[in-house]
């Protein structure tokens, strides 16, 4: 059975790649290396460091993830700094836009396996809108502001099976998955 190694602290993250990953014959390790990540508002510059990052501290080929909120409004910023801005703000980011302004915002997933010679990244996006205010208790940074296009929950009011019909992780594992010729569960 193919080993996929997978390098978060996160573990709401944990449990959706848990999730994802549930219909192909692999065995999901998780390590926990806490890899300092570059501070970049591009994705792929942050994903493809962080892959490259973690190899280097565990040695076997693994998988990283990273998020990135644009919101319109603020011309597509907090972009791949959406984790330090959520750790400064959490929902007060709402805040930030005017009464009667876009709310319009997308999210994106960047993933990137590295195998120590190479870095194959994906990145997958979901479009949708800025919460008034945050709402929901499930997920984790951002989701209790976002709302997918054609919804009215937060991703952080909704079941976790429910928020994997919508995301962009999902979009960009699946990519990944297609890469790595992944066989599903019989």
């Amino acid at each position: 059975m193919t080993q996929l190694y997978f390098n978060t602290v996160n573990r709401h993250k944990m449990a959706e790649i848990s999730t994802i990953f549930s219909d192909v014959d692999v065995e999901i390790k998780f390590l926990e290396h806490n890899i300092q990540e570059v501070l970049s508002h591009n994705l792929e510059t942050v994903i493809k460091s962080k892959a490259e990052e973690a190899y280097k501290a565990c040695r076997v080929p693994v998988i990283v993830e990273h998020g990135a909120l644009c919101i319109e409004y603020l011309n597509n910023f907090p972009g791949a700094l959406s984790k330090p801005m959520w750790d400064l703000m959490d929902a007060k980011i709402c805040k930030l836009i005017p009464y009667g302004e876009t709310r319009a915002a997308s999210v994106y997933s960047g993933v990137c396996y590295c195998d120590g010679k190479v870095r194959k990244s994906f990145i997958e996006k979901t479009e949708g809108t800025i919460a008034i205010e945050g709402r929901g208790t499930f997920g984790f940074q951002f989701d209790p502001i976002f709302i997918p296009n054609g919804v009215t929950l937060t991703y952080a009011e909704m079941a976790l099976d429910e928020k994997l019909k919508h995301s962009q992780a999902v979009k960009a594992y699946n990519m990944l998955k297609k890469e790595l010729r992944l066989s599903k569960k019989k």
